[in-house]
């Protein structure tokens, strides 16, 4: 845009979940505002219609709009989760890294430890974590699944490090948020996974996260089958051939909260880093038995396309 351009921002529902976020204290006035102006702006600038972005990008290039393609979309449908390349450019990419080292420092594992190390710093309290999300196209592109502005910032960050050499061999999946809760809370569910790899993960066991594709479709059947309240455990369905998902630094996945995953094992030289954002559209803590019982209830752009699975629920 022009320097003389103007942008027109409305108070629309992201700035109005701030103010509300003020009076719980749930993030500091400057944080809350900052960051919903700028995604206002963000929605209100004109974005060029191109739909790929190179392979070798920086900062210069994320005013180019991406699109996931109709295969990308099915993909995620059916499977569960999609890996996008080059979301990530390589000075935030630098500076995650940097913003792991920190927490990293305040955090660290026990001297000799092989295995998951994880760190959960709060949103605000590490702006160059909050900036894989934020300051990327990664959110518009999570929100291509959900609608958009359907969907709101998290609160929390997850960093996943796996240190080597450690082998997984539970062989199980899990689903986050109903493992052993007790039957009169609700789960801890939520829409879907993003997920930034801040190192190469392209080859097997070097820290890859374990996925059982198709298994939030199963999984959904099941508490169809058994309601939702059924979710204290893992659900008794037929798995799938487990994967690896495989990635390279400054890519991204969009992982479906259903999909059974687990920590994989890293047999490489070098620790695994992974950053996860756990997202929600708005309202879905009122609808969590909808949810575990309809896969599609979030994703309302994916129902047309899944008319024809045969356990489609629309």
């Amino acid at each position: 845009m022009a320097e003389d351009d103007t942008i027109t921002i409305r108070v629309d529902d992201r700035i109005k979940q701030a103010l509300a976020a003020l009076t719980r204290g749930g993030a500091s006035a400057t944080t809350a505002i900052e960051r919903a102006i700028l995604e206002s702006a963000r929605r209100a600038a004109p974005a060029a219609p191109t739909e790929a972005m190179p392979s070798s990008i920086d900062s210069r290039t994320l005013s180019v709009q991406r699109k996931l393609t109709r295969e990308q979309l099915l993909e995620f449908a059916e499977r569960g989760y999609i890996v996008i390349p080059d979301v990530v450019p390589p000075d935030i990419l630098a500076a995650a890294n940097a913003a792991v080292d920190k927490q990293l420092r305040a955090h660290p594992p026990e001297e000799g430890h092989a295995g998951p190390h994880f760190m959960f710093p709060k949103w605000e309290e590490e702006p160059d974590l909050a900036a894989l999300l934020r300051d990327t196209q990664a959110f518009e592109l999570a929100e291509e699944l959900t609608g958009d502005g359907a969907m709101e910032y998290p609160w929390q960050t997850q960093i996943a490090m796996t240190f080597p050499p450690y082998v997984d061999d539970r062989g199980m999946p899990h689903i986050d948020g109903g493992m052993r809760r007790k039957a009169d809370e609700p789960p801890r569910t939520f829409t879907m996974l993003a997920g930034f790899f801040l190192t190469d993960q392209d080859g097997d066991d070097s820290g890859n996260l374990y996925a059982w594709p198709g298994t939030h479709r199963a999984h959904a059947k099941y508490f169809r089958e058994h309601g939702p309240d059924a979710f204290t455990s893992y659900p008794d369905i037929k798995l799938p051939e487990r994967e690896q998902i495989r990635a390279r630094a400054g890519d991204m996945l969009l992982k479906h909260y259903m999909v059974g995953h687990n920590v994989g094992s890293n047999t490489s030289d070098s620790v695994r880093r992974t950053v996860y954002f756990r997202l929600k559209v708005r309202g879905h803590d009122a609808t969590w038995r909808q949810i575990l019982q309809n896969p599609w209830h979030d994703f309302t752009p994916l129902r047309p396309l899944v008319s024809s699975f045969d356990d489609n629920v629309e």
